[in-house]
């Protein structure tokens, strides 16, 4: 099938919806006065603001309107099968029977000429849509995979408006490398001074083997071991960009593997190991799932070079053997507290190898003997059972407020919204379930929205 397909030629490579309330007929728009239409922060296309009134329209809105449409629409991103990746957007007030109102498809979007999509995320600066593909098979142009971008608002057989890649034969600046999960910083957080929209991207593998062994657990790097290689996090600043083809390094590019690799983040102190998801909070911390580790790794704000995470998530101590198969990530941002000046996050991860969704306080049991140089994090709840109707989920997204946790099944074609969520888990009923033929979902890896708001 197109997973083990999928997880096929992972093995090659050494691996592999903001301020919206969700209702229970369909997407619900956030509250808002309908004249704050006419005065919204960010600029809204012409297509954007006719979904909102169309939306209004038909009363799918009930009893709110929308402050910026950006915020109301949720992207899902499919891995395809036979080649045939796919982006779509799903509009405020789709129900369970929803078509897309936005495919992103055909041969000029490049999403088929590889592996399919890999993960997404959007903009909450302009509602921009990054998405990964992992592979792309000789003798196609790209062959460590590359990231696409779309404006918001691109549909059908759309050519993307920039791509960040390597063409064969060419230097390989970008330092992709089988490039899995995609994040967007919050824009409005401070603490990138280059640009206003930084986007990152975890690479499997930096497609060489890498010199020094990482051992999990004991925090010691072997000269020279055989056969053991890291990925790593390469960063970007969109707002540099020029249409068509970016070959360039990342920020703060720290090379890895004797100088051969550029990253942003690389190298065996960062216990990057098969990293997939990633996901940014409110300050600019970063998590990022290791699927190879198991376990989750959180990074200071602007962190580069070989950077020992602040949270180490899975390995040690209290939340030891927390995960069989992480995949992705999603932050619910909290105000930095004492005694370390950490965040009171929390992190929601899919599990696909028991059908879970794994919550956490990263920034809790800290330099404890078991990890006396990072956080352990607590386990706060597990969402699992049959009434979840989680079936391999993959990608995931949550609101700023915390009100809706959107999750794609890889293996149900389907995206599930849980409303009101909490920390505590269980065995819990999504509130909506989008799936069928008209949704058009083929092997869904990833889905995203908005997440940020300014301040």
């Amino acid at each position: 099938d197109t997973d083990s397909t999928r997880r096929g030629l992972e093995t090659m490579t050494h691996g592999r919806m903001q301020t919206m309330i969700q209702g229970r007929d369909g997407i619900s728009l956030a509250h808002a006065r309908a004249l704050k239409l006419m005065g919204v922060a960010r600029q809204l296309s012409l297509v954007a603001a006719v979904l909102v009134i169309a939306a209004l329209v038909a009363g799918t809105a009930g009893t709110s309107y929308a402050k910026n449409v950006l915020l109301d629409t949720v992207v899902v991103s499919n891995y395809g099968a036979a080649f045939a990746g796919s982006v779509e957007t799903f509009a405020a007030g789709s129900g369970h029977n929803a078509k897309p109102e936005f495919l992103i498809q055909g041969t000029n979007t490049l999403l088929g000429i590889g592996t399919g999509a890999g993960g997404d995320s959007v903009s909450s600066l302009n509602g921009d849509i990054a998405v990964t593909v992992p592979l792309v098979l000789l003798p196609f142009p790209f062959p460590n995979g590359f990231v696409e971008i779309y404006p918001f608002g691109a549909n059908g057989n759309s050519s993307f408006a920039e791509i960040i890649a390597s063409p064969a034969g060419f230097p390989d600046l970008t330092g992709l490398s089988l490039p899995q999960g995609v994040a967007f910083e919050d824009p409005f957080d401070g603490f990138h001074t280059l640009g206003l929209d930084i986007v990152a991207v975890s690479n499997y593998t930096p497609g060489v083997i890498e010199p020094d062994l990482h051992i999990p657990g004991l925090g010691l790097c072997t000269p020279n071991a055989p056969g053991f290689s890291l990925g790593t996090i390469t960063e970007y600043d969109k707002t540099t960009l020029t249409p068509g083809v970016n070959d360039i390094p990342p920020l703060d590019n720290s090379p890895v593997n004797f100088g051969t690799h550029n990253a942003t983040i690389g190298g065996c102190d960062t216990y990057l190991l098969g990293p997939v998801g990633l996901a940014f909070d409110a300050e600019g911390f970063l998590s990022v799932v290791d699927e190879a580790g198991p376990f989750v790794t959180v990074y200071e704000p602007g962190a580069h070079g070989n950077a020992i995470p602040l949270a180490f998530i899975g390995a040690v101590g209290a939340t030891a053997g927390a995960f069989k198969d992480p995949m992705y990530v999603a932050v619910s941002s909290g105000v930095s507290e004492p005694p370390f000046g950490f965040p009171d996050d929390v992190i929601y991860v899919t599990d696909a190898g028991d059908n879970s969704i794994k919550i956490f306080a990263p920034f809790t049991n800290c330099f404890t003997a078991g990890l006396p140089f990072a956080c352990e994090g607590t386990e706060l709840g597990v969402i699992q059972g049959g009434r979840t109707k989680l079936n391999r989920p993959e990608g995931i997204a949550l609101d700023a407020d915390g009100d809706a946790l959107y999750v794609v099944n890889h293996n149900g074609n389907s995206l599930l919204e849980f409303e009101a969520v909490g920390t505590s888990g269980g065995n819990i009923a999504p509130t909506l379930i989008i799936s069928g033929k008209a949704a058009k979902m083929n092997f869904p890896v990833g889905v995203a929205l908005s997440q940020f708001t300014k301040p």
